[in-house]
């Protein structure tokens, strides 16, 4: 009977948690202006609900989340508000995930994991962001939850909800090269002089530990993805298609070779699992049959090309910075976690910290470095710090006295940095306003978008024209008003060289473009500056941790959010018709 009242008592708290975190991401979530890159997903999802199609672009990631928010536009209709609502849930459904790791984490750590999870700064902020990262972590997590209870058990339902979380995460983002490169080295580390004498034994891999099974699915499972890797080697360039074919035959007979010695039955059917999910949303239910292999090939390849791009451009300190500003209350614990369980930890505490370390320094040292990317070294950060803080809670002999003083600075510290926590996910997530600016904010769209757009809904009513109003855009303003004039008679233009007057009752130009357009305004009124494209002034470059300046301004950011420089770089000009108010 207690047993029973704790187990229920320990499930209220995970449905108190789960309705705690859909308020919060549900909260006002349409007010916020729609960012650059939420508008481009949001746009191509529409288009697919409303009959266009949808053709994988690797430059926007994987199918899934244009899927997903289609089907949210087909069933709840298309706005702000639901182009972020898929997050929402998936949001959510992460912070309830913890449960099936207590075995692992503890009762408490679990509970503690799920708390800092709802409550992440960065997780609210992209729980309510239409990107695909949110989705990657729900995958990631399902598949280490999997992997665990697969160790554990052993039952081979772990391997095929494990085949289809993988699936799921390469059809998501490329991060999950990155995931998959983690967890196989550590289960490698694990296993690895297993694996080593069983192929020396005439490649016996059948009756083998858990753990090397688990190596051999994810492995076999996502090793033709890495086709394209092959043009890492210099001089190595792949043109003809025939080429590319034949580099994943010939992984995939590797993979077969290797699955199908290991167990035939588990095997293939994690293989239909795997490839039939991929299959299905990379060809768009086989309406776009080249998506399969563009997402095979095209996708790898690009995020190749995409680290010497190095967009962002960010110094190799960039997530210590993020996550030292927002996630600020796990990463004390999971600092500490990690010494303590580096010397005396099992190893579910030690694959945490090898996760956590790993992902840290991999996305650390890749050349593409986005806010976003800092939840990929968050989630596992979380986990670690939580089965830290739950171990303090579970473990201690609270009844010494020294134990006693210890309990007392450690409740101090979780209330401090909890609630300073939640004043930063709060000012992070619900600010409408431009000032003060956010680190999370990268390519944001300024509050004076939406006033503008209000303006012309006003005008379009007024008139009577409703959506048929014209309105003529300048092309550096293309995103995000193509989300926003989804609906409307819009004439996109390239007005840097105008030779007749623009079509559009209402104009909006680039400020850039304002001399060449000026001898074409006269039907126009007087016109509107805006701020469009918002940036996090870098004042962080260049920091040095033994310079007092350096950590000057990291504590000025840190309590006040108030950084230095100019914070938005493009602007625009609203021009409406002299006789509008």
């Amino acid at each position: 009977m207690v047993s029973r009242l704790r187990l229920n008592w320990e499930i209220a708290s995970y449905i108190l948690l789960a309705l705690i975190a859909l308020g919060m991401r549900l909260w006002d979530l349409g007010s916020r202006s729609i960012h650059h890159d939420e508008s481009l997903h949001a746009v191509y999802s529409w288009y697919l609900a409303n009959g266009q199609g949808y053709q994988h672009m690797p430059m926007m990631h994987g199918p899934f989340q244009f899927h997903g928010t289609a089907l949210t536009f087909f069933l709840f209709g298309d706005s702000d508000f639901t182009a972020r609502l898929l997050p929402v849930l998936f949001g959510v459904a992460l912070v309830v995930l913890p449960y099936f790791l207590r075995r692992h984490l503890g009762r408490w750590g679990s509970l503690a994991v799920a708390t800092l999870l709802a409550f992440s700064p960065m997780l609210l902020y992209f729980s309510r962001f239409a990107r695909n990262d949110i989705y990657i972590l729900f995958w990631t997590l399902l598949l280490v939850i999997c992997l665990w209870r697969y160790i554990e058990e052993r039952k081979a339902r772990y391997l095929y909800i494990g085949a289809a979380a993988l699936s799921l995460s390469f059809c998501t983002k490329e991060v999950s090269y990155i995931t998959v490169v983690i967890f196989a080295s550590f289960l490698l580390i694990v296993a690895g002089r297993e694996l080593i004498a069983r192929i020396r034994r005439r490649f016996d891999l059948s009756d083998l530990t858990p753990a090397a099974e688990y190596l051999i699915l994810i492995g076999t499972l996502s090793l033709p993805l890495f086709a394209a890797g092959i043009e890492i080697i210099p001089g190595v360039e792949l043109t003809h298609l025939w080429a590319k074919v034949l580099v994943v035959v010939f992984l995939f007979m590797i993979s077969a070779a290797i699955g199908l010695r290991w167990n035939v039955r588990r095997w293939l059917l994690s293989v239909l699992i795997f490839y039939g999910i991929f299959a299905l949303l990379y060809t768009t239910f086989f309406t776009n049959i080249s998506g399969f292999g563009s997402g095979i090939w095209g996708s790898m390849e690009y995020w190749i090309a995409q680290q010497e791009v190095a967009r962002g451009g960010q110094p190799w300190y960039y997530y210590i910075l993020l996550l030292s500003f927002y996630e600020f209350l796990p990463l004390v614990f999971a600092f500490i976690g990690a010494i303590y369980y580096t010397v005396r930890g099992n190893l579910f505490s030690r694959f945490l910290v090898y996760w956590a370390a790993l992902s840290l320094i991999i996305y650390s040292l890749f050349g593409e470095k986005m806010p976003w990317l800092s939840l990929h070294i968050a989630l596992p950060m979380i986990l670690l710090g939580g089965n830290f803080i739950g171990r303090l809670f579970q473990e201690v002999d609270w009844r010494r006295v020294r134990a006693s003083a210890l309990r007392a600075v450690t409740v101090l510290v979780l209330l401090l940095l909890f609630s300073f926590t939640v004043r930063v996910a709060f000012q992070a997530s619900y600010q409408e306003r431009d000032e003060p600016p956010q680190m999370l904010v990268y390519a944001g769209i300024s509050s004076d978008v939406p006033q503008i757009m209000a303006q012309i809904e006003g005008l379009a009513e007024e008139t009577g024209e409703g959506k048929e109003l014209r309105i003529t855009v300048d092309s550096p303003l293309t995103w995000p008003w193509v989300w926003y004039l989804r609906d409307y008679n819009v004439d996109w233009s390239d007005l840097s060289t105008v030779s007749q007057p623009p079509v559009g009752t209402v104009l909006l130009l680039g400020a850039g473009n304002e001399q060449a357009a000026q001898p074409y305004l006269e039907k126009y009124g007087e016109g509107q500056r805006f701020r469009q494209l918002l940036w996090f002034p870098e004042e962080y470059r260049g920091l040095h941790i033994f310079s007092s300046d350096s950590w000057r301004w990291w504590w000025d950011y840190f309590m006040h959010r108030k950084p230095l420089g100019p914070y938005w770089s493009a602007e625009g000009i609203a021009y409406f018709p002299r006789s509008a108010p």
